[in-house]
């Protein structure tokens, strides 16, 4: 039998080492043979095999023999060690070297001059083996460890795989090699770093799998991944290898497909669910037990029912929550017991109150575990108590005519009123006669001639049976609401001798018929009229006004200014308490005859009937203004507030209700447009106006929903701006622009579309496609002139972008589609955004700013100092750059307060370490003024107008002669 020999061979030739490992083989060796031929992969080789011998060529021309030594015994490595000469001109000397010996310890042994690879070397080879300590026996059976080892990692399902102290893989099994090289395109090799071929945003990751464990730590990982030829979910153990003296030398690792693990779990949970959701379903209180006693659950009703948390109860034993001591007792009874279902009536205690409850139990086929329903039969009890006393009552009311019963005999006309008919009334049963008049006379005056109408004709035999609605008058001088019922009896022929019925006290009802009416024509809130009654009465004014040429009537609509500021900052429930008193304010203003009305949210009306002339509707707008000057104490919050109006005369010519209101309206919009806190009156030009910006409204819609997020547009274009480093005269960046050429109205300005973009929301797939378009030229432009890096793209930010709870995504969504996040977190991309966007809500405007900074995307406030109180609220967002109004910039040099202001917002951008640029930059004398200032950027028309992509590109090919000689 063939010994086993573990061999490292240092040469350089292939065949040479074949030659070797043949002359072994010859020999009677079964040599398991490396051939390295570099001092690293010597190394890797001794690190990854326990190697028996080394023979070494001592002619390599770059690792020779007597280094392979040196390396050896530098590591304190004790491995037999064969020097040959394979230089068959020269004598072939075989040096032998044990690795225990001292570093200058040999033995030349010479042998006949041949080639070296020829050369019965084997007797050295044998000396050697006498020589080491290694015992073969013991090293065999290592071996055949080693191999069973392999065996078993080769053939399991799991991916193993073993790293070093630097990361590179030691050990893999092809499970491992394939699932690496699907995931990652790269083909295992030994002595390969793992963490360099995996890509650059898991590198982190693995790295602080892998030291955990080099730290000593033996722990388990979950991971999902959404990759074709991988298992979907994967758990990653790891661990340290440990030598005998306690050190780590790398990280043994495997991974388990639980694929089909997590599909049963998810499966389980789905079923899991759809229990519960059917005990959710259930009208009654559901609970089960396990065998011993212990909750497993409860559903939504029961929780609900009992103000508890199901989560609660999962693992407490039963009487956990002792509402209903009859229920322990029957669970406890029902487990133990042979029966499989059971019920019980018990009581329970629900908020404070006794309920009744039917508990019915099942046991589950398979243990002694039981589910329990318990339908609430407190109603259903009292129900059943009721009818039997309403039965009890009506025997009574029947006998005693205790529901105000009457009987009249037509024959002698005389009327028997029972006590309880005449106690309704508020007398006792000797204070009225029997005479029809004792019922006549109390009857309202406007309800008598149609109830006798009613009685004669039912009494005629014209009606079926008597029933009608009235008023009666009580002792006390008020009247009440009497529903009265009768029928006749008739002889033989057919004629009435006798009439009988009962008498109802509705006055409650009618109060509330009355109440529900009110309601159904009055705001909730504030009383007012709400839009249906106002609707109406102005519809009763138009009629009119057609009848009488000379009435005259105005239309006032009312909209609170900035009333969403209240609502967000102080609470919904002070912006309610603001709209009534308001309400309450405003009241006194108005004429008797006026009608005010209330339409939603902060919209009021008021219909002026009986005005002579416009005068008489602008008059109540001015005392409405002044009214609302002094500030309202809300809960001792001061809140000042202010009112848009718009004014309709009667003289428009519209037939229709709503028309009006519309032209109310609009004048309303007029005013808000023209700065709030004042009114305007309606003419016709305004309805032009407000068609116009519909049609421009639908237009813009039909633009946008021809336009892809990711493509060029038919009917937008983008212009680019260039912003300019003032001290070095280089273009540093752009501000996008937005252009828009309609097919029939031709190029319309940004100042007529983008408010119409505002108001209707159309600015959020119109900014969103803005910013795409703009990412995707700042790419371009990276690729095609990498000299002027870096450039910079600025994309303004609408307040309804801002307001947008995924803008966060859609902006990573954008930044990936243009490839412009490549790891770097300076994205050159600036964002645009106005102070009035930050201030709706400060809180929620840091939130969303820290998200778009970790993003890596730079902000820009625009338009500083025209909105806000910037300098408060300045420091408290996380800005870039400062944008100075154009406003300030375009007055620089012609008055020395712009001077001072613009001198005064540079130095606090400067102090709060953010940059400034100016944008409106007309002149040289403004270019001159801001360099002087110590402002870093310029933007305007003196650099150059918005340039289009081509223009653009022209312009970076040229030297501009705002450029700053830099020699």
């Amino acid at each position: 039998m063939s010994q086993l020999l573990h061999v490292l061979i240092v040469e350089h030739s292939v065949d040479d080492a074949a030659r070797l490992a043949q002359k072994l083989k010859q020999n009677g060796y079964s040599p398991v043979v490396k051939q390295v031929d570099t001092a690293e992969a010597m190394l890797a080789a001794l690190e990854q095999h326990p190697w028996q011998m080394i023979i070494a060529n001592s002619q390599l021309p770059n690792f020779s023999a007597a280094t392979a030594r040196k390396l050896l015994q530098e590591r304190g490595i004790t491995i037999p060690f064969l020097v040959v000469s394979d230089n068959p001109s020269e004598d072939t000397n075989v040096s032998k070297v044990s690795a225990n010996a001292p570093n200058d310890a040999s033995d030349t042994v010479s042998v006949p001059q041949t080639v070296n690879m020829e050369a019965d070397y084997t007797a050295h080879v044998d000396g050697l083996f006498k020589e080491s300590a290694i015992e073969v026996p013991l090293m065999q059976r290592l071996q055949e460890r080693e191999a069973n080892l392999s065996a078993v990692i080769e053939n399991t399902e799991d991916a193993v795989w073993s790293i070093d102290l630097h990361y590179k893989v030691v050990v893999f099994n092809a499970v491992f090699k394939r699932q690496f090289q699907a995931a990652y395109g790269v083909e295992l090799q030994p002595n390969l770093n793992l963490v360099e071929c995996l890509p650059v945003e898991l590198q982190p990751t693995w790295i602080g799998y892998y030291d955990r464990a080099l730290r000593g730590e033996r722990f388990v990982v979950e991971l999902h991944y959404d990759l074709p030829n991988l298992p979907s979910d994967i758990e990653v153990s790891f661990s340290p290898i440990v030598t005998a003296d306690q050190s780590i030398t790398g990280v043994a690792v495997f991974g388990r497909n639980i694929s089909d693990r997590k599909r049963a779990e998810a499966a389980m949970q789905v079923a899991k669910d759809q229990f519960q959701a059917v005990l959710d379903a259930v009208p009654g209180c559901v609970s089960w037990f396990s065998s011993d006693l212990e909750y497993l659950g409860i559903n939504r009703y029961l929780a609900a029912t009992f103000k508890v948390r199901p989560e609660d109860f999962i693992g407490k034993k039963l009487g956990f929550m002792e509402s209903s001591p009859g229920f322990a007792e029957f669970v406890r009874e029902f487990i133990v017991s042979p029966v499989k279902e059971s019920s019980v009536e018990i009581a329970a205690r629900v908020d404070g109150s006794d309920r009744s409850y039917l508990v019915v139990a099942q046991k589950y086929a398979h243990d002694q575990a039981a589910v329990f329903v318990g339908i609430d039969i407190t109603d259903r009890r009292k129900f059943e108590e009721a009818l039997r006393e309403s039965q009890e009552r009506y025997a009574l009311a029947v006998q005693g005519a205790n529901d105000g019963l009457w009987d009249w005999n037509l024959r002698t006309n005389e009327i028997y009123f029972s006590p309880r008919w005449k106690e309704m009334l508020g007398y006792d049963d000797k204070a009225i006669g029997n005479t029809p008049e004792e019922w006549f006379n109390r009857v309202h005056s406007e309800e008598l001639e149609w109830l006798q109408a009613q009685l004669e004709a039912h009494l005629e035999g014209l009606t079926l049976h008597f029933e009608i609605e009235h008023r009666m008058l009580h002792k006390d001088g008020t009247y009440r609401w009497i529903l009265t019922r009768g029928l006749a009896v008739r002889d033989q022929e057919q004629k009435a001798y006798r009439m009988a019925g009962s008498q109802t006290d509705i006055t409650e009802r009618k109060r509330a018929e009355e109440q529900l009416l009110h309601d159904a024509l009055h705001d909730g809130l504030t009383g007012l009229s709400n839009r249906a009654l106002f609707l109406d009465r102005l519809g009763q004014a138009i009629e009119w006004s057609k009848r009488q040429p000379d009435h005259q009537f105005a239309v006032l609509f009312l909209d609170l200014d900035r009333f969403k500021v209240v609502n967000d900052s102080l609470g919904h429930v002070v912006g309610d308490q603001l709209l009534v008193a308001i309400a309450r304010r405003l009241q006194p203003c108005l004429r008797a005859g006026d009608t005010f009305a209330r339409l939603g949210g902060d919209e009021f009306t008021i219909l002026m009937e009986d005005v002579r002339d416009i005068s008489d509707a602008t008059r109540l707008a001015e005392q409405i203004h002044r009214e609302l000057e002094s500030p309202f104490n809300l809960n001792g919050q001061e809140v000042f507030t202010t009112v848009s109006i718009g004014i309709a005369l009667s003289d428009a010519g519209c037939d229709r209700p709503e028309d009006w209101l519309r032209n109310a309206d609009t004048a309303m919009y007029r005013a808000k447009a023209l700065g709030r806190a004042r009114h305007e009156i309606f003419n016709s030009a305004m309805h032009v106006k407000a068609v116009a910006l519909l049609q421009m409204e639908t237009d813009l819609r039909r633009a946008i929903a021809a336009t892809d997020i990711n493509s060029p547009s038919q009917e937008f274009q983008m212009r680019y701006q260039p912003i300019v480093n003032l001290k070095t005269g280089k273009i540093t960046g752009f501000e996008s622009l937005i252009r828009w050429q309609n097919p029939e109205r031709g190029w319309v300005s940004p100042g007529e579309f983008i408010p119409v973009a505002e108001d209707t929301g159309l600015i959020i797939p119109l900014g969103q496609w803005i910013l795409s378009q703009a990412c995707h030229q700042l790419n371009t432009w990276h690729h095609e002139f990498p000299e002027k890096l870096p450039l910079s793209i600025s994309v303004n930010l609408s307040t309804k972008q801002f307001s947008q709870p995924d803008l966060i995504e859609q902006i990573s969504y954008i930044l990936r589609e243009t490839h412009l996040r490549q790891g770097d977190l300076k994205l050159n991309l600036k964002l645009e955004i106005t102070e009035s966007a930050i201030m709706e809500n400060p809180d929620k405007a840091t939130a969303m700013l820290k998200q778009l900074k970790e993003l890596g995307v730079q902000l820009m406030i625009d338009d500083f100092g025209t909105g806000y109180s910037s300098l408060s609220y300045l420091q408290r967002f996380p800005f870039d750059v400062v944008k100075i109004d154009q406003s300030f910039v375009g007055r620089l040099g012609a008055d020395g307060e712009s001077d001072e202001i613009v001198r005064a917002i540079v130095m606090l951008a400067h102090n709060l370490g953010m940059e400034i640029v100016a944008e409106g930059v007309e002149t040289e004398t403004h270019m001159n003024l801001l360099r002087s200032l110590n402002a870093e950027y310029g933007q305007g028309y003196f650099f150059a107008k918005p340039l289009t992509s081509v223009e653009v590109a022209n312009l970076l090919t040229q030297h501009p002669h705002w450029l700053v000689n830099e020699d």
